[in-house]
């Protein structure tokens, strides 16, 4: 009863604080978001456009609360800055990658070469303008890790290892799902004006590969529509959903863990992984449809959009994750 207590308490201070903070980001996206991306005054966003950076605007939103809850204060006015240019920045290097999928005919060395990327893929030069913005707001001394961290994002993604003929095997799977989810996180992370000490960086690090864990968990049709090969896609296509599951509730435990260790006071590692658990809810009613489809059907409908796809903004679905967020676990 006194853990279930004590999970509630750091429970009610995160939704607190995740609130408070998307508040705040409802704000600054209608009133301060295009100013701070600084455009040309011709090149403007289109309602649809606007409507998918909102979209990666609110996740990197979620990141920034979590770092915030475990250093013990939001971020400031220049941290919102370079999260709301890396967000726009994430936004049309992932449109990029999807466009050049599969075209190893360009004869041009992607490896640690972001820049050169971006002007051969996007003649807006939208992509570049960001990274600018993001490389001159950046204090000198931090331009280095910066750019480790981009290059490691960068190489995973434009490797194409997991949409080749090769597919990769479940270990190697992994290894891509841990970097590409790990260094993602870390990219946000690393932005901000506090010092990343070894055990923080391991702790979002790990806190990032269950994220992209969790992404290509409820990404499971989707993917395999679009032939891209994850850890979700190799274990349902093998009809072992446990086997993703015990790696799904692994991972989890080893955020716990590494979270513990990522601060001096334990109240804020409690409530940043109290935050974490929000996300880790959601995923478990995925995995609980999953689980109920391959009994109704004996394996699962991979193939089914409509009974595959997990909808969040049906009642049932949100009434079962309020569920999973109350238990200590």
């Amino acid at each position: 009863m006194a853990n279930t207590l004590r999970h509630w308490y750091y429970l009610s201070r995160a939704a607190v604080w995740l609130t408070l903070a998307f508040v705040r980001a409802a704000w600054y996206f209608r009133l301060r978001a295009m100013r701070v991306l600084d455009l040309p005054t011709a090149d403007t966003f289109s309602s649809k456009e606007k409507r998918r950076l909102q979209h990666y605007f609110y996740g990197t939103t979620y990141l920034g609360a979590v770092f915030g809850l475990l250093r013990g204060y939001p971020r400031n006015n220049r941290e919102k800055r370079l999260f709301t240019n890396l967000a726009a920045l994430a936004y049309y290097f992932d449109d990029l990658t999807d466009t050049l999928r599969g075209k190893e005919d360009t004869g041009i060395l992607w490896q640690d070469n972001p820049e050169t990327y971006g002007r051969t893929a996007d003649p807006s030069g939208r992509a570049l303008h960001f990274l600018h913005n993001i490389y001159r707001a950046l204090p000198p001394g931090d331009l280095d890790g910066f750019r480790d961290f981009m290059h490691r994002v960068f190489n995973v993604e434009t490797a194409g290892r997991q949409s080749g003929t090769l597919r990769p095997d479940v270990e190697e799977l992994a290894r891509i799902t841990a970097e590409k989810g790990g260094y993602s996180v870390l990219l946000f992370r690393r932005v901000m004006s506090h010092t990343l000490l070894p055990a923080e960086k391991e702790a979002i690090f790990q806190f990032g590969y269950l994220v992209q864990l969790c992404d290509d968990i409820f990404d499971l049709w989707h993917d395999r529509q679009a032939g891209v090969a994850t850890t979700a896609t190799f274990y349902t296509e093998q009809n072992n959903l446990p086997a993703l599951a015990h790696i799904f509730e692994a991972q989890v435990e080893t955020v716990k863990r590494t979270f513990s260790k990522a601060s001096d006071r334990i109240q804020l590692a409690r409530q940043a992984m109290a935050a974490v658990h929000f996300i880790v809810s959601i995923t478990r009613v995925c995995l609980q449809h999953y689980a109920d489809l391959a009994k109704k059907h004996g394996t699962l409908p991979l193939d089914n959009r409509a009974e595959m796809v997990v909808d969040m903004e049906r009642w049932s679905n949100r009434l079962r994750a309020a569920r999973a967020l109350l238990k200590d676990s």
